[in-house]
């Protein structure tokens, strides 16, 4: 078979011919690359009894990357010699042990062995302490694989991308293919997916993995969509007509602009991603979990909190479109909790004293900010109110309990008593400072405190109606 094939003829193949035909060229290739470029690589497969072809052989070489604990990959043998693997990453040394405890099982029907190994990246993190083992010429030190030269990408028909440390994937954009029933089965990990046209609802319910590929200007029209993950995969441009996404899961990807249109999205998850630009016309939607990431590699961290606000604004326009109140609220909450980070995290080239006058500034200015979400969250956390009451109230009575009061010094239930009576504006006037002053003062402080805390408490729970 030929080993220089258009993508064309690659779709045509079945996808056991697809796999074996990745495993004998491109595949093979990039592993020697690896095995070339990535520091101890060699060291690492010795440490873990692993060999190429065995990673080829599994049709799922992702795996041996992504995951930052030890990974279980479970051999399956089915009555009539299929063949499959799956995959286990360790949550934590409990789950390892239960996992390692695990016999072999083998019935009837089939038999499964296992395999326990330390991913690539964890291993040289953990052995050689190399965060960023991949070094590039232009890119500085990466702590993963990322697509690093692009070529002609606007060119369907012509465009490349090499992944660090210095490999070109494997084309297989820039056509149309019949459904999304055409990924499965296929080993599409590694792989330029760019221009990707995807129309018809023929789908199976079996999930799909695909890692690190690069998924730039994919569309889908009238498309069922089930069960599918990406992993650390460059989206750009996605474009989702008249289709139904259903159990889609984004994790560590780059996700820049998406755009939805008259379709329905269930069960989605986006963790950890750097996304933005996300656009919704008539779109239904059920369940998206998004999780923002803590940091991104190439931006700094104001970039990230001001985008990941844009983004619970898109979510929150999204959710109010369809109904959804609880996820509505929550959206706008983390949309003031992010841009209020931004605003405070906003850095500066200042040094000295002009950077300390700087970061007062900024304090003061976002000062109203910050005691609205510690107060109340912004109206989305009313019961907050509650805590701050209780909080205010226990002060003031240690201040009457320690007082030279003569009905408060030292009385715990008449302290709390007064504190309570006057947060609450009730004021029975049966206990009063009337002989001192500068608890005059206190007492009135209480009673303002708590009058507009009373405010705040019917204006929160008022505020949830609005939804």
């Amino acid at each position: 078979m030929k080993s220089n094939l258009k993508p064309s003829e690659l779709w045509e193949m079945s996808p056991s011919d697809f796999n074996k035909w990745r495993r004998e060229n491109d595949l093979k290739k990039m592993l020697e690359c690896f095995r070339k470029h990535l520091p101890h690589f060699e060291e690492w497969l010795q440490d873990n009894n692993l060999e190429t072809d065995f990673i080829l052989e599994t049709d799922n070489p992702g795996q041996f990357f992504y995951w930052t604990s030890y990974t279980y990959c479970f051999k399956t043998i089915a009555d009539g010699g299929f063949i499959s693997y799956y995959f286990i990453p360790t949550d934590d040394e409990e789950h390892d042990k239960q996992l390692q405890s695990v016999e072999n099982i083998s019935n009837e029907k089939e038999s499964s062995e296992s395999f326990r190994f330390l991913p690539y990246f964890s291993w040289v993190k953990e052995k050689y302490k190399l965060d960023k083992p991949i070094k590039t010429k232009y890119n500085g030190d990466l702590e993963t694989f990322r697509y690093i030269l692009g070529t002609a990408p606007d060119v369907p028909e012509m465009c490349s991308w090499s992944i660090a440390p210095g490999f070109t994937v494997l084309k297989l954009g820039g056509i149309k293919i019949d459904s999304w029933l055409e990924l499965n089965n296929r080993n599409l990990d590694f792989t330029n997916l760019d221009f990707l046209e995807i129309e018809g609802k023929l789908s199976w319910d079996r999930e799909i993995q695909i890692f690190y590929s690069h998924c730039v200007n994919i569309s889908t029209n009238n498309v069922n969509a089930h069960f599918t993950k990406f992993y650390h995969c460059s989206f750009g441009n996605l474009k989702v007509t008249n289709s139904r996404f259903y159990g889609i899961e984004f994790y560590r990807c780059d996700i820049f602009k998406a755009y939805f249109e008259n379709s329905s999205i269930s069960n989605m998850i986006i963790e950890d991603c750097s996304a933005n630009s996300f656009s919704f016309n008539r779109v239904e939607v059920e369940n998206i979990d998004y999780r923002p990431p803590i940091k991104e590699y190439h931006c700094k961290v104001v970039h990230t909190y001001k985008t990941v606000a844009d983004n619970y604004k898109r979510f929150r326009i999204l959710y109010q479109a369809n109904g959804l109140r609880r996820e509505s609220s929550d959206a706008y909450y983390n949309e003031r909790v992010y841009e209020m980070k931004h605003n405070l995290w906003n850095r500066s080239f200042a040094k000295g004293l002009s950077l300390i006058l700087f970061n007062v500034k900024k304090i003061i200015k976002n000062l109203p900010d910050l005691f609205s979400y510690v107060i109340w969250g912004f109206g989305e956390r009313p019961t907050r109110i509650l805590i701050s009451s209780i909080a205010v109230i226990t002060s003031y009575a240690l201040i009457y309990f320690f007082s030279n009061i003569i009905d408060l010094q030292y009385d715990i239930i008449n302290s709390f008593y007064l504190s309570i009576v006057t947060f609450t504006t009730l004021g029975f006037g049966d206990i009063t400072p009337k002989d001192h002053n500068a608890y005059k003062i206190i007492v009135a402080s209480e009673a303002l405190i708590g009058a507009f805390f009373m405010g705040l408490l019917v204006a929160g729970y008022s505020n949830k109606s609005k939804y």
